[in-house]
């Protein structure tokens, strides 16, 4: 089995969720500003385990955040 980072091409895809969470304006600028820079990288090169971890935190908080409003 040949190994694909499907998960990261859906991530850095246009209109994916890197993309969708950009446009939030209920996360901080200072998220949005390395959310940019996050998927340039993720598109171009490998990340860091702790860049990673920022990613998820930015949108783990998100999602709780959405689900909050949602419920």
């Amino acid at each position: 089995m040949t190994y694909t980072n499907a998960v990261c091409v859906a991530h850095c895809a246009v209109d994916g969720p890197i993309d969708k969470l950009e446009l939030e304006t209920n996360i901080p600028k200072t998220h949005r500003t390395f959310l940019a820079t996050y998927q340039a990288k993720l598109a171009s090169k490998s990340t860091t385990k702790s860049e990673d971890r920022r990613y998820l935190h930015i949108l783990s908080v998100w999602m709780i955040q959405r689900h909050k409003i949602t419920a």
